[in-house]
């Protein structure tokens, strides 16, 4: 199986000429733990917190385990034994040197919770998840500009893949770099394992069956406006279990939220919540959809192009350990600007729409968020075009240079 760099190496490298401390957290299957021991076998050890036996030995004498276990030392699926992490916090303090322990994490509230208590000011967090469009292409950046430079202001390079394709398949790392591997029982398998596993043993679930009936309509309705009450009265289940429920998807990395810029706007716009998934492979998956043609033809194609798009940026914010904001903005429901990424305190308008043809009702929307806020002078329209151009103040390129 090929091996594929990881955008996030650069930050992991720039971390550890300082901190005594890194942890990855990302999905299942996301590459951290390959990534530590691509970057680290050669001077860390390495554990997995996944065998009972170490994960029992390090629960009932974590000092023991830690004396036995010389550091350098990768810990993977550390938030199984947080009882380490005050023994690794001491040790740390009795002999401070860079890249002492590399841990890795599956859950993102609980493991940065146990950090923050734990290992505050030691401890360098990352956020690994499934490859970008532009690592499954083999290109990499500086920084988070230079990305979007290449995305806004470069000619464009058309993909080896449809876009319905990139959607249907996502990009978990061993969908993209086994050409082998079936993606229905992949993702079959890999649902199965998210439920029997960690939602048993870390969370209180009560019926998984429902809670998979919960996931296969949240990935129908990706890109839309979270309305808890809604899928309250669709599954039968109370407000307060949907909401736990999404909190559990965000804790996995499953789906996130994308918050309504709201500042000084008062009652005239949606300030619910956005959502969508991570990886559009397992949205459609869970959707029940297998066809690349219908992610681009049918009545969910605008949705799904949105998620794509937005988990990019999403992706790309986390692989380049950005502090960048974002936002989307809903006029009561009569317009809506798909993404607002603030940066250096100026707002960059972003529109994302499938259509290859552009016209004057695909970038009308900019003219009149101008009238409700100051946003950048230029705007931007990523869309299925085959050519890139500019009309008036908009930059238009392509998915494909994402």
């Amino acid at each position: 199986m090929k091996y594929f760099e990881r955008q996030l190496s650069i930050s992991i490298s720039r971390a550890i000429k300082t901190f005594p401390a890194i942890a990855v957290v990302g999905p299942r299957q996301s590459g951290k733990t390959t990534l530590l021991k691509k970057m680290f076998s050669d001077r860390a050890n390495f554990v997995s917190m996944e065998k009972p036996d170490n994960r029992l030995w390090a629960k009932d004498d974590p000092q023991d385990f830690l004396v036995n276990h010389k550091y350098p030392l990768i810990i993977d699926e550390f938030q199984y034994v947080p009882e380490l992490l005050p023994y690794i916090k001491e040790i740390i303090d009795s002999d401070r040197q860079a890249g002492m322990f590399f841990l890795t994490g599956s859950q993102q509230f609980s493991v940065m919770k146990n950090l923050s208590e734990s290992l505050a000011g030691r401890v360098a967090l990352m956020t690994l998840l499934p490859f970008s469009h532009s690592e499954s292409k083999e290109l990499y950046f500086e920084t988070w500009n230079d990305w979007f430079n290449n995305l806004t202001e470069k000619q464009i390079v058309q993909s080896e893949q449809t876009v319905g394709l990139a959607i249907l398949n996502g990009f978990y790392p061993e969908i993209i770099s086994n050409p082998e591997v079936d993606r229905n029982i992949w993702f079959s398998s890999y649902v199965q394992t998210y439920l029997e596993r960690d939602l048993k043993s870390l969370y209180d679930i009560g019926n998984l069956d429902i809670f998979y009936q919960f996931m296969t309509l949240a990935a129908a309705r990706c890109g839309s406006i979270l309305n808890y009450s809604s899928f309250s009265s669709d599954l039968g289940i109370s407000v307060p279990t949907i909401k736990k429920w999404f909190s559990i998807l965000e804790a996995s990395f499953i789906v996130f939220k994308l918050q309504p810029y709201s500042r000084n706007l008062g009652k005239r716009i949606i300030k619910a919540s956005k959502f969508y998934f991570i990886d559009t492979g397992l949205a459609a998956h869970l959707a029940g959809i297998n066809n690349a043609e219908y992610l681009i033809r049918g009545n969910i194609a605008g949705q799904f192009f949105e998620n794509f798009v937005i988990s990019e940026f999403y992706k790309n914010k986390s692989h380049f350990n950005s502090n960048l904001n974002s936002y989307y903005i809903n006029h009561r429901n009569l317009w809506e600007v798909d993404l607002l990424i603030e940066k250096n305190l100026e707002l960059l308008p972003i529109e994302i729409k499938l259509s290859a043809t552009i016209g004057p009702s695909h970038i009308k929307n900019f003219d009149k968020l101008r009238s409700l806020i100051k946003v950048s002078e230029s705007n931007y329209l990523i869309c299925n075009t085959p050519e890139a151009m500019k009309r008036k103040n908009t930059l238009i390129n392509s998915w494909s240079n994402l």
